[in-house]
């Protein structure tokens, strides 16, 4: 398992302790730890949400000029729910305000030995669970990974696939729909038909060949996939159809 980290901390020298006690930390796991370094908070906020070049952990200094810690946190939480902040601090007055942006960790810097061995290893243990959960797919603005349960259906579309989330957000893959099947190994996702696979949690009802979904979508089941799909569809759900 590869855990991309940025490290965001205008003082080069705490940033390189942090990476050095990470560093020793990830070898214990063991994992391995990639890094990028950044010393201006506006060159992270450029990075996650104008490139979407992601990372699995951001370790942020508070107490940084022109944007402070908290201002960037503050602007990557509203698109960014699962990125796994860890702040950094020489003042301990800054942890109430911190709280706010849903830290993993608030850690001291007069206790980094202590307490960032603690902080990687339960991101480990995090990150670890989430990436059962997790599929990553390539597209033409870099990878994106997603929870399963936040994708409603995924349908072939020109040697491509096209993603539709929960939330009403869609995008383009560059994958075959055979990439997805493998890459997909819920019981939850039903094949309607060969160019489309769908979230059963999002599925509301199936009649005459149609399958509704709880945006009150439609969807076509193939003929031959019919019966296959609502025999599916009782066993997950019981008797609901």
């Amino acid at each position: 398992m590869i855990i991309n980290i940025v490290i965001c901390d205008d003082v080069k020298a705490d940033a390189d302790t942090a990476k050095d006690i990470i560093i020793r930390t990830a070898r214990e796991i063991p994992v391995h730890a990639e890094f990028d370094y950044y010393d201006k908070a506006a060159d992270v906020e450029r990075r996650f949400l104008q490139k979407h070049e992601l990372a699995d952990i951001l370790i942020l200094d508070i107490d940084m000029p022109e944007m402070s810690g908290l201002e960037l946190a503050e602007r990557l939480r509203q698109e960014m729910k699962e990125l796994l902040i860890i702040f950094l601090s020489a003042h301990e007055e800054f942890v109430f305000k911190a709280i706010e942006f849903q830290p993993f960790r608030y850690i001291r810097k007069i206790c980094l030995n202590a307490e960032m061995p603690l902080a990687i290893q339960s991101a480990y243990k995090v990150l670890k669970s989430r990436q059962v959960q997790q599929i990553a797919l390539k597209t033409a603005d870099g990878e994106v990974k997603e929870h399963l349960s936040d994708i409603l259906y995924i349908e072939s579309e020109s040697r491509k696939v096209s993603v539709h989330l929960a939330n009403g957000m869609h995008y383009t893959a560059n994958h075959k729909m055979t990439d997805i099947q493998n890459m997909i190994s819920s019981e939850n996702f039903v094949m309607i038909h060969r160019s489309c696979i769908v979230n059963s949690d999002y599925i509301k009802n199936i009649t005459n060949g149609i399958l509704i979904l709880e945006n009150d979508e439609k969807l076509v089941v193939s003929r031959l996939k019919y019966k296959e799909v609502k025999q599916k569809l009782l066993k997950l759900w019981g008797d609901l159809l």
